[in-house]
């Protein structure tokens, strides 16, 4: 644990009477990069209940998406003398600075689902994203295993994007290559705001006189706005189309059937581990990795987690079976 005004809990033997000197309460500053969004919304809540269950008090912020406000919310962390920083970044390029500066005050550092690029991290925790892209690039594939594909990428700034962006050309590439699949459109979607999606999605339709097959988009925010445009064309469930995150919106979508998939990633395991891991580095203990990323700087140890496929056949096997949506949510209109 990080030294606090130099004391930590110990038995002080004085004069032959032994007197406690209390710790100050284990803190954990969580910086989100947009809490507007669903996603960010549940793994806030299931780590702080995890994280309080611990024994910790978690400090959280959001930065609307916005690069400088979350340098300068980390910053008034680092000034609160939080024992932790556990940063889901908006870009994952900008805050090596700002990481080197909680570093020297002796902070600990765990990047959250998003790997932090020439960060000197302590550990990251996520699911296996390159894994998230190969199962939506094979679910797609199987439904339409050849035709005209439109790639829609997250935020040009989010490392997992790249890493979906990864994934997904394992499994396209060698049917691009025998010329199955035609890519007739790859643009990245600022912020994975749906109206850019959508504005993209409805100029790719022009642009390819509506003949498009298959959108491999990298979640269901980019899906949502892709469909709007689809269903404009009376294209919506015509056209095979990925996600991911699960959000409620994207399964209701799944079982109308004008969205073909989601990635389902376990958010109550990866919020728990996190929490978990967060309070494990405060009390300097050995932290269990199974995996190992290099983010440019180092070999940052890491927990990586099994995303799940989920189309209309296997939502009661895994999102209502978790919890994650009721079925009452998913089912009433």
């Amino acid at each position: 644990m990080k030294l606090k005004g130099g004391l930590l809990l110990a038995a002080l033997v004085v004069g032959g009477m032994s007197a406690a000197v209390n710790a100050k309460d284990l803190t954990i500053g969580m910086s989100i990069d947009d809490l507007r969004l669903e996603r960010w919304q549940k793994d806030s809540s299931i780590f702080t209940q995890k994280a309080e269950a611990l024994g910790a008090k978690v400090f959280v912020q959001s930065a609307n998406g916005d690069d400088s406000a979350q340098i300068s919310q980390i910053e008034n962390m680092i000034n609160r003398d939080v024992d932790v920083l556990v940063i889901i970044p908006h870009n994952g390029d900008v805050l090596s600075n700002v990481i080197a500066e909680a570093k020297r005050s002796g902070i600990k550092v765990l990047a959250y689902d998003r790997l932090i690029n020439n960060a000197d991290l302590d550990f990251y925790v996520s699911f296996d994203n390159e894994k998230v892209g190969e199962l939506q690039a094979e679910t797609i594939v199987s439904i339409k295993p050849e035709g005209n594909y439109f790639l829609m990428g997250g935020s040009p700034v989010d490392n997992n994007a790249k890493l979906f962006r990864q994934g997904q050309m394992n499994i396209l590439q060698p049917l691009i290559d025998k010329g199955a699949i035609k890519v007739i459109g790859d643009q990245w979607v600022d912020s994975w705001l749906p109206e850019k999606a959508l504005q993209i999605m409805e100029n790719a339709l022009t642009a390819n006189k509506n003949n498009i097959d298959a959108v491999v988009a990298s979640n269901d925010a980019t899906a949502g706005g892709a469909i709007q445009a689809l269903s404009a064309q009376g294209l919506s469930g015509k056209v095979a189309i990925s996600g991911q995150d699960a959000d409620l919106a994207a399964i209701k979508r799944i079982v109308e059937g004008t969205q073909t998939m989601t990635v389902y990633k376990p958010i109550t395991k990866l919020a728990d581990k996190a929490a978990e891991i967060a309070v494990g580095l405060a009390k300097d203990e050995k932290i269990e990795s199974n995996a190992s990323l290099n983010n440019g700087m180092k070999e940052v140890p890491s927990y990586l987690l099994d995303p799940i496929a989920v189309v209309k056949g296997n939502i009661e096997k895994t999102i209502i079976q978790d919890g994650f949506h009721s079925k009452e949510s998913i089912y009433n209109k």
